[in-house]
């Protein structure tokens, strides 16, 4: 990473939050009601800065699952579960049902990764996505959602 962000002082920025902080937040906002008021939170888990940053953050997606699977002009399908905006960030979504959520119209069941890089063209497009993929299982893993949503290794991001 400090070869790729062409820096010796690579750093994280972000504030500390551990996996199982992430996930007891993550499974908190599933199991309780919807607040409109309020809304879901978004977890900043990595911030690396140096001569550039890189930025990955996840939540419940603000969109629905039929929101994401008819606005095709910003939304694609990369595989069975798996939708991506490849918008600047690249945006992935997927259903993860977590044991005990509440039930109701306004459950949020899509998890949105988000991850962004603010560089000089320092990752290549093909190494971002990587990292994208690595933290969406990764995501998928830690919750153990119960509908066991297939993201493959090999996710193709792109159209």
């Amino acid at each position: 990473m400090r070869e790729i962000l062409d820096s010796d002082g690579l750093k994280f920025t972000n504030p500390t939050l551990s996996v199982d902080q992430v996930k007891k937040g993550l499974t908190k906002e599933a199991i309780a009601p919807y607040d409109k008021r309020k809304g879901f939170a978004a977890y900043d888990v990595c911030t690396l800065s140096g001569n550039g940053t890189f930025d990955a953050t996840v939540g419940w997606a603000a969109d629905t699952l039929k929101a994401v699977q008819t606005y095709t002009d910003r939304w694609h399908q990369a595989s069975t579960d798996v939708y991506v905006s490849e918008t600047s960030p690249i945006h992935l979504v997927f259903r993860c049902e977590i044991k005990g959520a509440a039930s109701g119209p306004h459950v949020q069941v899509l998890l949105e990764v988000r991850t962004w890089e603010n560089t000089t063209n320092s990752f290549t497009k093909e190494f971002h996505q990587k990292l994208s993929v690595h933290l969406t299982r990764t995501l998928r893993d830690e919750l153990a959602c119960t509908n066991k949503p297939d993201i493959p290794d090999d996710l193709q991001l792109s159209k």
